[in-house]
């Protein structure tokens, strides 16, 4: 385990939070100290110091955030403190291939599950090993009490490790000709979903959407599941009307696009349409978000079954489920 001081950490820089936090939860970094941060912020590591007594305990790299490294070793000299063995650098320098060994990690994770024998997709315990190897996105309500077995990382899944896992040992039930999904970002649950109903039928067609193309690792897994489509840039919109057996909805949060989602490709799926954050008040806002949206669509189809997999039950994320038949 490294131990590091971090120099300069801003609070607002929430994505450096959250690439150290998961190094933290890999068991490959420990902050030992924090300075130069900004008093007026909330504390992150719990770690603040003066630059003095931060290097007179061992430590064996400082990470710097908004400065180059000529300024901290100017800062250091000034305080009379020795910079000749002190290994300095930015979180690049510290990370190194870690994103990337995780994409090619990816990659194997979806031909294991596309490999597998239906009574390991059925084994709960094996679908969160492997999904929690593939990786969840570093949300601080997540990352700041990791989950033993789940690796955390920019790239990973944008989903609550137990409720994913438990969607998609229902999910992979679904026998379906043609699916699509509004709102991929990068795909990584996206091809996982994929996958699991590929294994089901080989004639599968499965449509990602979106506004923008922020996929990684596409050319790599469409090569093991020719069945993906990137439909990018488009909306739900551009697919007005036409019949899907499979809907997962996971775009805009405002409530008039939930319900415009819903209405332009949602109501024709014949098997299920399913809805992201149905619990996300955070997104209460824009005119109710997606808990208005979803609370909305429970009472239109009443008639309907209705599941929810919800680890923070009407508090946070959560998935909703209308099966149709």
């Amino acid at each position: 385990m490294k131990q590091i001081i971090t120099w300069g950490l801003s609070y607002s820089d929430y994505d450096s939070q959250r690439e150290l936090y998961s190094l933290i939860a890999d068991g490959d970094v420990e902050v030992v100290a924090e300075v130069k941060f900004f008093p007026e912020e909330e504390e992150i590591f719990g770690r603040r110091s003066s630059v003095e007594d931060a290097f007179n305990q061992p430590h064996d790299m400082v990470v710097y955030f908004g400065v180059d490294e000529a300024d901290v070793r100017a800062e250091l000299e000034k305080l009379g403190i020795p910079t000749e063995k002190e290994v300095l650098g930015g979180l690049g320098s510290l990370i190194g291939d870690r994103n990337s060994k995780i994409l090619s990690d990816q990659v194997k994770v979806i031909k294991d599950l596309l490999e597998a024998s239906d009574r390991q997709i059925a084994d709960r315990e094996w679908l969160f090993n492997k999904l929690g190897e593939y990786g969840f996105f570093p949300f601080f309500k997540l990352v700041k009490k990791p989950q033993t077995g789940v690796r955390y990382s920019s790239c990973g899944i944008l989903q609550v490790p137990d409720e994913f896992v438990d969607f998609c040992l229902y999910l992979s039930k679904l026998k379906c000709q043609k699916a699509i999904e509004v709102g991929v970002y990068k795909g990584s649950s996206s091809y996982v979903m994929a996958a699991l109903l590929y294994r089901n039928n080989p004639d599968l067609v499965y449509e990602m959407v979106d506004i923008e193309d922020g996929l990684v690792n596409y050319d790599e897994i469409s090569k093991l599941i020719p069945a993906i489509r990137k439909r990018i840039p488009n909306t739900s919109a551009d697919f007005k009307g036409q019949e899907y057996d499979y809907c997962f909805i996971d775009a805009d949060h405002s409530y008039g696009a939930v319900m415009e989602d819903y209405r332009n490709v949602g109501q024709y799926a014949t098997k299920l349409t399913v809805f992201h954050d149905v619990f996300g008040h955070e997104y209460d806002e824009l005119d109710g978000g997606t808990v208005r949206g979803w609370r909305e669509l429970k009472e239109l189809n009443k008639d309907k079954e209705i599941v929810e997999f919800s680890k923070f039950p009407d508090k946070w994320m959560g998935i909703g489920v209308i099966k149709w038949m």
